[in-house]
């Protein structure tokens, strides 16, 4: 157990599929707070259907409730931050309730190194095909490499850690309902906010459970695998030319 990094987790009482996964995370961290997430399904979320009418005129695509529910759940976890931060270096370590510690203890070992360099870091990203900017790349010991991402790589809320800086600037650029919280690529401007990744990825998903955000068939989880092989490809040719 670790009480040096101070913790957030996303979870809701109705994700009992979740809970072992939770308590292993809360094994891990003597300073874990957990959010209550927001499924507005479950809690009453005021003018739903105007926000959902509203993301659909600004980009053409209606977000799902759960998808708002997760961008909601992830603006009180960086409200949170802002009204607790006492010192604005320091990150704070955001979790969802499926998150999967993959090393726990190099996450510890280089935290305040990641303090140092960073606004928002992103601890795990898109499965694991997050792609590093080859011109920035810090190597930190033999397999592991951290700095700059190509930002159309970087999807997933489940495991990344943020400064008071990086939370303000995220709860401005969410402050209009329009994509999903973790299409960073709509909302992060790299030349405003110190943004880096680390590969392999420390933390990832169980992918033992449902998605909350939609149900999924075998066939669109093929596709999505072929999706993402394939456009890793392209990000890793272009990063490594940048």
């Amino acid at each position: 157990m670790t009480n040096s990094i101070t913790a957030y987790i996303i979870f809701s009482d109705q994700e009992q599929a979740r809970l072992g996964q939770l308590q292993k995370i809360q094994k891990y961290f003597s300073d874990l707070t957990i959010i209550n997430a927001i499924f507005p399904n479950k809690t009453r979320v005021p003018f739903l259907q105007s926000l959902i009418k509203k993301s659909k005129e600004r980009t053409g695509k209606a977000l799902l409730i759960n998808e708002i529910g997760v961008l909601m759940s992830h603006r009180k976890v960086w409200h949170e931050i802002i009204q607790k931060a006492t010192d604005p270096n320091i990150h704070y370590l955001v979790l969802e309730s499926d998150s999967k510690l993959n090393n726990g203890q190099l996450i510890e070992k280089y935290y305040k190194h990641i303090e140092s360099k960073f606004d928002l870091f992103f601890w795990g990203a898109w499965n694991g095909n997050a792609t590093i900017r080859r011109s920035t790349k810090i190597k930190l010991e033999k397999g592991l490499e951290i700095g700059e991402p190509m930002i159309k790589s970087i999807y997933g809320a489940y495991g990344y850690s943020i400064n008071t800086k990086g939370a303000r600037y995220m709860l401005k650029k969410t402050s209009k309902i329009a994509y999903p919280v973790d299409l960073y690529k709509h909302y992060i401007n790299l030349k405003k906010l110190k943004v880096g990744v680390i590969q392999p990825e420390q933390i990832g998903t169980w992918l033992t459970t449902d998605s909350n955000i939609r149900v999924e068939s075998n066939i669109t989880l093929l596709k999505r695998y072929l999706v993402i092989k394939i456009f890793n490809c392209r990000n890793k040719i272009h990063a490594y030319f940048c």
